[in-house]
């Protein structure tokens, strides 16, 4: 609890000095995805819809991102690389550097999307949307360390619109939350969705339909910062779940690790191996004696989908040189 007030007053700190800077703008409009709390939100998946959704309306967007711990080589940066081929991922702890290295590069970019930018106020953005777990409590709770919140739940003022990420479990109280903090409802609502399955044995991927999963022995190797969210997504599909090794965020891989996660399932009686795209660009270079299974992950809107398309392409055709964020209707 001390450490929590501590880390309060130092982001309280830091947010007031930043109130009184001048963000730098980008050469072209700039949409960010962050979150307020620790772990996965579903920030990932949720970049790649607005790339999609930029790239069907003609906009070419680039990716512009820290990585983790500033590596340009790190795992969301390659599965950002591999399930979108042809969009730019500039990669830097400076974000403004990065993006300044990509434009000067002569790429051909009419938006950059910031991936896990809501903190990151140096680089000012045109459209700044704010993700929420619908079922991991915290909004109203503790800040870090003792609860989840990476900053006071006011700073939700700050969004333009919030999204409910996993709201298919979402309840009353958690949209009045957010409401009340924000000072209007969610924008839109979605849920984490398995759209396919990549199946890959002795080298040799292919692609394996969903309902294969049903009553198959599996251990889930899931290095992300919401790991149960991934199991109860396999068990939802109907997988025994025979073994879950403890892994944290950005969980690195190598042979010995391997051959112990391994040995595990095959003494739990799993008869394949299920983790993350994240993980298996990783896990792709090292023997797995198992059939490794790898969801391909998307995004299914309850509610919000055409008017979260709407304010990002407003956000993008409104966009002048050196103007005012555009806040989402």
């Amino acid at each position: 609890m001390p450490a929590s007030w501590a880390y309060g007053a130092a982001v309280r700190l830091r947010n007031a000095w930043l109130d009184r800077r001048e963000p730098w703008r980008a050469p072209c409009p700039v949409i960010s995805v962050g979150n307020i709390t620790a772990g996965g939100t579903g920030k990932s998946p949720m970049v790649r819809w607005i790339c999609e959704a930029l790239i069907a309306s003609g906009i070419r967007p680039a990716v512009a991102m820290r990585g983790y711990r500033g590596a340009a080589d790190s795992d969301e940066v390659r599965e950002h690389l591999e399930t979108m081929p042809g969009v730019p991922v500039w990669v830097g702890s400076d974000r403004r550097a990065a993006i300044e290295r990509g434009w000067a590069s002569g790429a051909d970019v009419q938006a950059i999307v910031l991936d896990d930018a809501f903190q990151h106020r140096r680089v000012a953005r045109d459209l700044d949307l704010v993700l929420i777990d619908a079922t991991r409590p915290g909004v109203d709770g503790w800040l870090l360390p003792m609860g989840w919140l990476r900053e006071p739940t006011s700073g939700l003022r700050r969004a333009s619109a919030t999204v409910l990420t996993r709201a298919g479990e979402a309840d009353a109280m958690v949209e009045a939350a957010v409401a009340r903090w924000h000072g209007r409802p969610p924008l839109a609502r979605c849920s984490h969705a398995w759209l396919g399955l990549a199946r890959i044995e002795r080298g040799v991927a292919c692609e394996s339909a969903l309902v294969s999963l049903r009553d198959l022995p599996v251990a889930v190797w899931a290095g992300v910062g919401h790991p149960q969210a991934v199991v109860a997504e396999v068990l939802r599909h109907g997988a025994l779940v025979r073994d879950v090794p403890a892994m944290r965020d950005h969980q690195s891989f190598d042979a010995g690790r391997v051959a112990q996660w391994v040995a595990s399932a095959r003494s739990a009686g799993a008869q394949a191996v299920l983790c993350t795209a994240k993980d298996w660009t990783k896990l792709r270079h090292l023997e797995v004696p198992l059939p490794v299974l790898v969801p391909r992950l998307g995004l299914r809107f309850e509610s919000g989908e055409a008017a979260l398309r709407a304010s990002i392409l407003a956000t993008i055709r409104g966009w002048k040189p050196g103007g005012a964020d555009t806040l989402a209707s």
